[in-house]
């Protein structure tokens, strides 16, 4: 993820910075730091943008030093890229966390919906089984009875009288 500056390099850049400073303080800029007037910069007032002398090597110098400052700005925007992924990864694998567990409860919840049904229905078949069962025996016990206006249409009403019966008086 991040990238930091190895011990060479950054040892390469402090001998840079140090060549640059000693260049500078060869080529006049110790006579502008012990208060001379000769110096380019203290004729310049130390106003900026004035239309003072650079030379090359000032001039890498500074491209050297910006070059530095934007690799420096990318690493420190690489590392807070890197904490707010790591944040929003967290928050999501938080929410899925909780979603894991609605749904854990959900499907324990159907499985105890599933039981009693299966409970159900086991206890529905051996009633109804029971129950046909029953009907068959009485079926077998009684007669069918078949309406006369059925078998014979046009032959009026039919009477049924039960047979007389005797009974012998017991001595």
């Amino acid at each position: 993820m991040a990238e930091f500056a190895s011990k060479g390099v950054a040892g390469t850049g402090l001998g840079l910075g140090i060549a640059g400073t000693a260049l500078g303080l060869l080529n006049g800029g110790a006579n502008a730091l012990l208060g001379g007037g000769l110096s380019r910069v203290a004729n310049c007032g130390g106003c900026a943008g004035s239309d003072a002398i650079v030379n090359r090597y000032e001039m890498n110098l500074v491209q050297e030093i910006a070059a530095k400052d934007a690799r420096i700005g990318l690493l420190e925007a690489d590392k807070y890229t890197d904490q707010k992924i790591v944040e929003v990864y967290k928050d999501l694998a938080g929410q899925i966390g909780a979603l894991n567990d609605k749904i854990q409860a959900n499907r324990d919840e159907q499985n105890a919906i599933n039981c009693q049904q299966a409970v159900y229905n086991g206890t529905m078949n051996s009633t109804i089984s029971c129950i046909q069962g029953q009907i068959a025996q009485l079926q077998s016990l009684t007669k069918l009875v078949v309406p006369n206006a059925s078998v014979c249409p046009g032959w009026g009403n039919v009477t049924i009288t039960p047979a007389a019966s005797t009974t012998t008086p017991t001595a």
